[in-house]
């Protein structure tokens, strides 16, 4: 059965099938709402709570099967709701934060994890438009066309701030040696990078 047949039985009342729909869709929602908040335990609410709004207007859903597309707008408006009102750490208890949590890592940390630490850095120099699209293209799978869809904005939009943001992370690890003998070999730097000129 598809995710259209479970949606539309969804919708005439069979919540049972809301389960496997769920199980689909719960750890990519997840891994986006930690992008955007840096918060295990708040990620998790929010992915809670982007099912439940989900669930609350099934019925007005119109299935045009782009149910994954619709999720993470839900999750990505959330986020946003979040974020509005969050308040940062003043900047001293921000680098004491950081600083805990680099040496909590430690020598324990495997290098594949250290590798997508190091990603993840690289990501901090872009402009959060960038930043975000270069997440969903590459650590969600998603298509530019569902990141246009999430993001409601032109797939060309979205497109150009990939390919830009990866211009620049590529200029950078061109001129620094040491995030370039880690990176290198990540998926993103290789093959799977479209419409990036030299």
């Amino acid at each position: 059965m598809d995710e259209r047949e479970w949606i539309r039985r969804i919708q005439e009342g069979e919540t049972k099938y809301l389960t496997p729909l769920i199980e689909r869709h719960y750890s990519g929602i997840q891994k986006y709402c930690y992008y955007r908040v840096r918060s295990e335990e708040e990620s998790k609410d929010l992915t809670q709570e982007t099912f439940l709004r989900f669930c609350r207007y099934i019925e007005k859903y119109t299935n045009s099967g782009k149910c994954r597309a619709y999720l993470y707008t839900i999750a990505r408006h959330l986020c946003n709701d979040y974020l509005r009102k969050w308040t940062p750490l003043p900047w001293e208890h921000a680098e004491e934060a950081s600083d805990l949590a680099a040496l909590q890592r430690g020598n324990s940390v495997e290098e594949q994890v250290e590798r997508e630490q190091l990603i993840g850095e690289l990501l901090q120099l872009l402009p959060e438009e960038q930043r975000e699209a270069i997440f969903m293209r590459f650590c969600l799978d998603l298509t530019f066309r569902d990141i246009a869809q999430i993001s409601g904005i032109n797939v060309c939009v979205v497109q150009y701030r990939v390919r830009r943001g990866l211009l620049v992370l590529r200029r950078h690890l061109e001129r620094s040696d040491s995030f370039a003998q880690e990176t290198r070999n990540h998926p993103w730097f290789n093959e799977k990078l479209p419409f990036v000129s030299h």
